[in-house]
């Protein structure tokens, strides 16, 4: 640096300058004490030894990778116990006392793929008895996946979660965004009431799906087989017209590394438990299969279905070869393909539900570019106990799905622990709970969690730990549902404040959710609002998987939802295409998750023509560039009862050659030009409008256009 021609680049600055003003100048500052110069070196050299202190901190901070993962090893005492296994045959299942798989458990790839066509299929939904209030309309409409889906975690992705008798399952908004939509069929349910018993109560649902009303008692399905006798099953939410469960669906990512699953740990209860339901002592894998089959309408019923295919008959053949001998010695093929070979398929493929291309599992195997520096910053607190300033989430979130007590001695496989999964977070019940407090005749009735399940009070409100994987889809948390975000749920246990006051008062509230920091400390984990975003940001974009949502044949994880592979039979698996098996479908032909015509609409296998649900309303036409454009400005009304759902595709029909429709958004099968319009949510109720502009294109001298214009509701190309 110069000034003046005169090299500056040593010229003492500041005090030092002064400290160097020749003798016999006039100083312009107090002398400079003879002491400071060393004070002064000491003190930079010990800022410069702070600064280094505070560096190496920030490098375990997350700043440095390697120092990271050596940070995260000590904490959970080895990082592989953090690693998700890369074969299917590696994840936990089953085994002898030599070590090897249990046979009728083991998982092979013939029961996994078995297990997932069956999970997409409605085809199995065929268990509707009307003397419970059942709707036949509603049989082969629902499956697995419509509470499941690969676009929502493995969740439904929405407060209320209806199968049976609803109708519909996505939308998109006009950004590409998936928004998942199902709601009560209401062209076909009864009306119940008049009065709503909580917000959103389209007044036609009666029971939860796993209320059962017997003569003498009301509980769970299990309470039908315990003593003493509670008479009669006299109404059913299994069997009743709308499917509805009164608690948030949870994802099945990390099926495999659960000793109990469901909320209160119904699955892979011991059966003598006083709300068990495992008559044959199953692992909790094909006990939650099971138990799903009867709460949805499949169980003892869907075989018959099963067994008209050729498709079918092929794999359960190839995932059961000893159970298809003994069908073939017998002549009965009841043997092959009934209701334990489903839900033991069913079992192996949630037990090959996982999550193994996250930034954060790139991460752990070496890759220090994977975690964003914010990321890395989340993933320290993550891993750094509340009483040091963390969020000390790996105690309960440990594992390779981050869903278990870091020193349960099996915490990368199924698990030891049981009870030590369960914990009274403070939460108020689902809205849907208010079904219960009608069904029960008691106006106190409260969702108390584990203690449904095992009768103890010590158990009360207490749920349990679930996997923290692929969240950013997940869209409502925890068993009631009441957080949308993830930053949210951050946030609540950063407070440390219960939102319900009953469960509060319970004696089981956890100290680790009030009091992380230890006893007598402030309530919650004390963060910073910077540090709430560091550790949002870590759990919801680093542990998230795209290939789980989106088919990425280069990623090690697999697609939830029928991926090419699965269904492309035409290439991948002609066997089944020359069995009749169907490109895009299930093995049944039944589309994908849901049957009904709302849901056909939102996959764009069929449209409805609104056209005479609405009103056109022509508000003005432009003519520009010497009439060689034209722009028509259209209001479109629903003048109907109903609404319209989904996108409104505006087709433009009877253009002559010398017009085109410059802003359509593609072609239908039969040529006619078509314009895409997102409804705002995804519908247009009766009463609403929509205001539209048609950009016409024209050769020169052409005279104005004339069409015609047809209104399809649905998703897709027509």
């Amino acid at each position: 640096m110069t000034s003046g021609g005169k090299n500056m680049k040593h010229e003492p600055k500041g005090q030092f300058a002064q400290a160097a003003d020749r003798q016999g100048n006039t100083p312009t500052a107090k002398p400079v004490d003879r002491h400071l110069f060393p004070k002064k070196v000491v003190g930079t050299l010990a800022a410069f030894l702070l600064c280094c202190g505070v560096a190496s901190a920030n490098q375990v901070q997350g700043n440095n990778p390697t120092k990271l993962r050596q940070f995260i090893d000590q904490q959970v005492s080895g990082i592989q116990k953090l690693m998700v296994p890369a074969k299917d045959a590696d994840l936990p299942q089953p085994r002898l006392p030599n070590g090897m798989p249990d046979p009728f458990f083991q998982t092979t790839e013939a029961k996994r793929y078995l297990g997932k066509q069956l999970f997409h299929d409605p085809v199995r939904m065929v268990r509707i008895r009307p003397e419970f209030g059942g709707i036949p309309a509603t049989a082969q409409t629902a499956s697995c996946a419509t509470c499941h889906q690969g676009e929502s975690a493995s969740k439904a992705g929405t407060l209320f979660n209806f199968a049976a008798g609803g109708e519909g399952r996505h939308y998109t908004d006009a950004e590409g965004n998936f928004i998942p939509r199902r709601r009560p069929n209401m062209a076909i349910l009864p009306i119940l009431r008049q009065t709503p018993l909580f917000p959103g109560d389209a007044l036609v649902d009666e029971i939860p799906t796993l209320t059962d009303i017997y003569e003498f008692a009301v509980g769970s399905p299990a309470r039908g087989r315990k003593l003493p006798d509670p008479g009669r099953l006299l109404r059913t939410g299994r069997l009743d017209a709308l499917d509805s469960v009164a608690r948030n669906a949870p994802g099945c990512i990390g099926a495999a590394f659960n000793n109990r699953l469901l909320m209160g740990g119904f699955a892979g209860e011991p059966d003598a438990s006083p709300g068990g339901l495992n008559p044959f002592g199953h692992p909790a894998q094909e006990n939650i299969a099971l138990l799903l089959l009867d709460a949805h309408r499949m169980l003892e019923a869907q075989s018959a279905e099963l067994q008209k295919y050729a498709t079918y008959r092929k794999l359960f053949r190839d995932a059961f070869p000893e159970e298809a001998a003994q069908a073939d010695a017998v002549g009965d093929l009841n043997l092959l393909i009934n209701d334990m070979n489903v839900f033991r398929a069913t079992a192996t493929f949630l037990r090959t539900t996982v999550t193994r291309d996250t930034p954060w599992d790139r991460f752990l195997a070496g890759d220090n570019r994977a975690l964003t520096l914010k990321q890395r910053r989340g993933a320290k607190l993550f891993f750094t106990p509340a009483t040091e300033g963390g969020a000390g989430c790996y105690t309960c979130h440990s594992g390779p799905m981050l869903n278990k007590q870091v020193n349960d001695p099996d915490v990368a496989g199924v698990g030891q622990f049981v009870e030590e999964n369960f914990h009274n977070l403070g939460l108020t019940d689902h809205p849907l709970q208010a079904l219960n407090k009608v069904a029960r005749n008691d106006p106190n009735f409260r969702d108390d969690g584990r203690r449904e399940i095992t009768g103890r009070d010590s158990d009360a409100f207490k749920f349990r730990t679930l996997t923290l994987r692929q969240l950013k889809d997940a869209r409502f948390f925890f068993h009631n549902g009441s957080f949308t975000s993830v930053k949210a749920v951050v946030r609540y246990f950063n407070a440390g404040v219960p939102q319900d006051a009953e469960a509060a008062a319970a004696g089981t509230l956890s100290p680790r959710f009030t009091h992380p920091r230890g006893p007598g400390s402030p309530a919650g984990l004390g963060l910073s609002d910077a540090q709430v975003d560091d550790l949002a940001d870590f759990l919801e974009n680093g542990l998230y998987d795209p290939a789980f949502v989106h088919y990425n044949p280069k990623s090690p994880t697999r697609m939830f939802q029928l991926s090419p592979p699965d269904f492309l039979y035409s290439v991948h698996r002609p066997n089944l295409a020359a069995l009749g098996a169907i490109d895009g479908r299930p093995l049944s032909g039944l589309p994908q998750d849901n049957n009904d015509a709302l849901s056909r609409r939102d996959m764009g296998l069929e449209f409805l023509d609104v056209t005479g649900q609405m009103d056109k309303a022509l508000s003005n036409s432009t003519r520009r560039g010497n009439g060689r454009s034209q722009i028509d400005d259209y209001r479109f009304t629903n003048s109907s009862s109903s609404m319209v759902d989904t996108h409104l595709l505006v087709v433009v029909k009877g253009l002559s050659q010398q017009s085109r429709l410059d802003n359509a958004s593609g072609t239908t099968s039969a040529g006619d030009p078509y314009l895409r319009v997102f409804l705002p949510n995804g519908v247009l109720l009766p009463g609403q409008s929509i205001d539209v502009k048609l950009f016409f294109k024209q050769q020169h001298y052409a005279p104005p256009p004339t069409y015609s214009l047809t209104l399809l509701s649905g998703q897709g190309n027509p």
